[in-house]
């Protein structure tokens, strides 16, 4: 590990997940038989409890919170003589405040990590291999169920030290009754393809009187989230850091990708001036007002669209990235790491509850209650009926996505803040008067400098 581990009080921001859900598709198909072989029988432990951190508000009626308290009381019955506590953090602080605790010996038992700050959780020694707990168990069948990048990431020396959940894969969401309006395939085969297409449809609606625009994004530093600049270097790179933990963006690439993003305002016109101080949320709200035909966006929160979107939410539909020359468009896979923390007096405990979340039974909820992405190739028969409906195809797409378009954060290298560093080249550029390559300079150097990389 190539980290300064003194970094670990500095990580209060984790600016690239959307952690914040809204109501979430809910089935009315029946959940397959129970299957308690993840969780094995119930262990007769003395009394004890474990602590919860996460963002999820297990109190919530629907989504993704009422899941959570489904584990929590499926946990509780299979394991009566161990009480589960869940206190909601913020966010964007949870997994700083969680390194802080840390070093204190006051962390809570499972946390939820972000995905930025995997690598650091590993560096600093504060999470625990599972093949230490519930994984020294399972067999070559129950671990090929979940093994994809998803488990692999942070894997280190054959150790796993996280579950993957409320994966988000990021590329294109999309308004299909405009595409259809304009008679549009949105089977892109470059990006040049969809920056003239989203010009078709930079129009105003006849019905409305409102400027709807073809691609929408936020340059706002806060709450920094995807972009042109991100999705190229994925595509290039397939990261955001050299094989040095240095930033890439200071690049031939990152320079014609910012210098893009300049061009999409001023002389394609397919995004508004307004978004160099729009956030991620207000592209959302803009969005569900019908103000863009395409967002660059992760597929997680779909969902939410659905649920707050002023046209047909069946309209809401999932993307790949574009290619880039001869190489496959890449967004990032990212999500919550749902770690055990290393100190912890109950880490058998801890690592039963992490078990139970990704459980067969549980699995099947994930998708079916909260609309998330499966975790087991099995879930995607057990479910095959919710996810061929109409409304769901974004999960599919979504799984889809996660074969040959995709990729994971580095877990070798400090990167947190950087999707911020690719917004404040943006501002600089377009905003401040620098020139392209001062801008990347700029933001690149102080990544470097803040990371230690």
């Amino acid at each position: 590990m190539k980290k300064r581990t003194s970094l670990f009080l500095a990580l209060a921001l984790a600016f690239s997940l959307t952690a914040c859900g809204g109501k979430q598709n809910t089935a009315d198909t029946q959940s397959p038989a129970p299957n308690t072989t993840a969780a094995g029988t119930a262990a007769q432990d003395e009394e004890t409890e474990i602590l919860v951190w996460t963002f999820l508000n297990p109190d919530d009626e629907s989504g993704r919170g009422k899941v959570l308290r489904d584990c929590k009381d499926m946990y509780e019955t299979l394991y009566p003589n161990v009480k589960v506590t869940i206190e909601s953090q913020q966010w964007d602080t949870m997994t700083a405040k969680f390194f802080a605790a840390a070093q204190t010996g006051t962390a809570p038992d499972v946390i939820w990590v972000n995905g930025l700050d995997l690598g650091e959780a590993i560096a600093l020694g504060v999470v625990e291999p599972f093949e230490n707990l519930f994984l020294k168990d399972w067999t070559a069948g129950e671990i090929s169920d979940i093994d994809d990048a998803r488990f692999r990431y942070g894997a280190e020396d054959g150790k796993h030290y996280q579950l993957h959940l409320s994966t988000n894969v990021y590329g294109i969401v999309y308004r299909a009754d405009i595409f259809e309006k304009f008679g549009i395939d949105p089977d892109f085969e470059s990006w040049d393809e969809l920056i003239q297409a989203a010009k078709k449809m930079t129009y105003v609606d006849e019905e409305t009187g409102m400027q709807v625009y073809g691609l929408g994004t936020g340059y706002s530093t806060e709450n920094a989230e995807s972009s042109y600049l991100r999705a190229c270097l994925f595509t290039e790179f397939g990261d955001i850091v050299d094989e040095n933990g240095k930033a890439n963006w200071d690049s031939e690439v990152g320079r014609a990708a910012l210098q893009k993003q300049i061009e999409m305002i001023d002389s394609d016109k397919i995004t508004p001036e307004s978004a160099i101080s729009q956030s991620l949320e207000d592209v959302y709200a803009d969005f569900c007002a019908g103000k863009y035909a395409m967002i660059l966006s992760g597929g997680v929160r779909i969902p939410t669209l659905k649920s707050q979107c002023g046209f047909d939410p069946d309209a809401i539909k999932l993307m790949k990235y574009p290619d880039i020359g001869e190489k496959p468009g890449k967004g990032l896979a990212a999500g919550w790491n749902v770690c055990v923390w290393s100190g912890s007096p109950h880490k058998e405990e801890a690592g039963r509850f992490i078990e139970v979340l990704c459980s067969p039974e549980m699995d099947y909820e994930w998708v079916v209650e909260a609309g998330q992405i499966p975790l087991r190739k099995s879930t995607l028969e057990t479910a095959a009926d919710f996810i061929s409906r109409p409304e769901n195809e974004f999960l599919a797409v979504s799984a889809d996505l996660l074969v040959d378009h995709a990729v994971t954060y580095n877990s070798e290298y400090v990167i947190s803040g950087y999707t911020k560093d690719l917004n404040r080249a943006m501002q600089l550029a377009y905003v401040e008067g620098y020139s392209v390559e001062e801008a990347l300079a700029v933001t690149a150097g102080e990544f470097n400098e803040r990371t230690g990389n």
